[in-house]
């Protein structure tokens, strides 16, 4: 019942995925068309969530102080949040920071969990040579991302316009795959 409910939606809503696919192609194509747009955009958005993030935590630890015993941890994130917030507001390139060392440090831990599945899989008996050497290229981009900071912005930028030209893409051909397979079952 739930599978035929979804088909239907599906249907004779082909056009949202028709939307969404240009507006993500859309946006891919300004991003990489304005890259330095993009990053002030990307730093206002991460001060601007830092700020609202750590307001909305720190109401939410007052009020569960009576249920939560340890409601001021909740309320000394959602401080930190905002203290980082207006900083961010403050000195921008404090929210390009956030990119380079989040960055970094997913791909340090990334690398630290290849190297424990090449351990794996040496103690089964196999070998760790892909594992080993894709924890190594992860250390490597850890430490050039913190050593070239600007590059390490610049490829999160062109990451995000390609992922969005390609999710744009996906979405238009669904788009154009659900109209034609609705022509095709209402002319059967």
């Amino acid at each position: 019942m739930l599978t035929d409910q979804l088909a239907a939606a599906v249907r004779h809503h082909w056009w949202l995925f028709l939307l969404r696919g240009i507006a993500a192609v859309a946006f891919g194509v300004l991003v990489l068309m304005w890259p330095g747009a993009t990053v002030v955009a990307l730093m206002v958005f991460i001060a601007a969530y830092a700020l609202v993030d750590g307001i909305v935590t720190v109401g939410s630890a007052v009020r569960m102080r009576a249920l939560f015993d340890r409601w001021w941890l909740l309320l000394i994130q959602g401080l930190v949040s905002i203290v980082f917030g207006v900083l961010a507001f403050m000195y921008p390139t404090l929210s390009l920071w956030y990119v380079v060392i989040s960055v970094s440090l997913w791909m340090f831990l990334a690398s630290m969990a290849l190297f424990m599945l090449g351990r794996a899989q040496r103690a089964m008996g196999g070998s760790a040579f892909w594992s080993t050497l894709a924890g190594i290229v992860s250390l490597v981009v850890a430490v050039l991302a913190l050593a070239r900071p600007g590059a390490a912005v610049a490829s999160v930028i062109v990451l995000i316009a390609w992922f969005a030209l390609a999710i744009g893409l996906v979405n238009l051909v669904v788009a154009f795959r659900v109209r034609a397979l609705t022509r095709a079952v209402a002319t059967a």
